[in-house]
């Protein structure tokens, strides 16, 4: 994305919103139509993960978030658009137009995009977040996915193993979905069946059965797994471990002899661990089916055009027109990769305390999110200030 895109993009908002002031008539106006058009396009071009449009009081604002951060990039619209924009968008997402102080959400398919859309009543309008899911990007494979080599070593062996459970955890936007694509791509032969459960489908991975969660139809992921265990499926990969019932199934699944993929939300590796058992997951099964945990975080990376080298060897954010001026291009992950080995399992059937399963990983060489953030500010990949942001705290060893 370069600063020359944006400027185009402003000046062309701007002569639109000039010429057809008074033109905004309806969600079906021409300028109604060129207004949302435009703003599809200009976030797909610059990469947005997300879309974000807030009425005020005096103006609409539309914000886009690129490289997880949000970025207001162009002038404000006016008010008096927001109606007609609102009812455009949620037209073509299959939204009920006369719900308008009822959150919904919906779908746009656009050649290879399909945008996830919510809405929200404020302030006498509505607020809507549109997500980007672009199916025509190139899936990562695993050796383009930041791990330091050591890491990628460990996390070649848990996907490698025929059964088995193996747990990514993070916040949302912290990519745990790219990674578990690109586990998938590196596992998926023909002498394989590999099903998935999603809500939503991110990407497509072709020789992969993917399924899309639906749960206004009771297909949940509870249900789902349920049916997929009498498919015959070697792999299984869980959207998200969301509740006590679709942990244990995903658990059992495990101890039959199918190697499950899944996500959950947790501060860091063990707190995964803790949380399953937190959940009603019983230990025994617990312990005879988790191969690992990868925890990971996103952080942004340092734009290779403008960065500066420090005197301490570390480097700061410059910024450049190649960075728009922020200093960062892209992002690059921190993992946390846990190995369960006799120690952990052991702990995990007979201890309820986090700190003494935490005090054991320690113990076997656990490098934790802030360790690899250390080696990747020392190569110059990202900054403190930027792990800071991310962490909370940090400082570097």
């Amino acid at each position: 994305m370069t600063k020359a895109i944006i400027d185009e993009f402003d000046a062309q908002l701007g002569k639109l919103i000039h010429m057809e002031r008074h033109n905004f008539a309806g969600s079906s106006s021409r300028a109604i139509v060129e207004l949302v058009n435009r703003l599809f396009d200009f976030a797909i071009k610059i990469r947005a993960s997300d879309v974000h449009i807030e009425p005020y009081e005096k103006f609409l604002r539309v914000r886009y978030r690129i490289d997880g951060q949000l970025q207001e990039l162009h002038r404000q619209l006016p008010l008096t658009v927001a109606d007609a924009l609102t009812a455009r968008i949620k037209i073509l997402a299959r939204m009920d137009t006369t719900a308008a102080f009822l959150p919904l959400d919906g779908a746009i398919r656009l050649d290879n995009v399909e945008m996830r859309v919510a809405s929200m009543p404020s302030f006498g309008a509505e607020s809507l977040t549109i997500r980007l899911l672009d199916s025509s990007l190139d899936l990562h494979r695993l050796s383009e996915l930041g791990f330091t080599s050591t890491n990628e070593k460990i996390f070649r062996r848990m996907i490698d193993a025929t059964t088995g459970m193996i747990i990514l955890t993070g916040p949302m936007n912290s990519g745990k979905s790219t990674t578990l694509y690109a586990a998938l791509r590196e596992i998926n032969q023909p002498s394989r069946s590999i099903m998935t459960l999603e809500d939503p489908i991110e990407q497509h991975v072709e020789g992969v059965c993917q399924v899309q969660v639906n749960e206004k139809t009771g297909l949940t992921f509870a249900a789902g797994l349920r049916a997929m265990l009498r498919m015959d499926c070697n792999v299984l990969m869980v959207g998200e471990a969301r509740d006590a019932e679709t942990s244990r199934i995903a658990v059992r699944a495990a101890l039959t002899g199918h190697l499950i993929f899944t996500t959950l939300h947790a501060g860091d590796s063990c707190s995964a661990v803790f949380r399953m058992l937190e959940m009603g997951v019983e230990p025994y099964l617990l312990a005879a089916t988790l191969n690992g945990v990868v925890a990971q975080r996103l952080v942004r990376r340092l734009c290779p055009h403008c960065k500066k080298i420090l005197s301490d060897g570390t480097f700061e954010a410059v910024g450049c027109e190649n960075c728009r001026g922020t200093g960062y291009s892209g992002r690059l992950p921190l993992h946390e990769i846990l190995r369960v080995d006799k120690n952990l399992r052991s702990l995990i059937l007979t201890s309820r305390n986090l700190d003494e399963i935490k005090s054991s990983a320690l113990e076997t060489g656990l490098k934790t999110l802030e360790d690899d953030a250390c080696e990747k500010v020392r190569a110059g990949l990202t900054t403190v200030d930027e792990v800071r942001r991310v962490l909370g705290t940090f400082s570097l060893k």
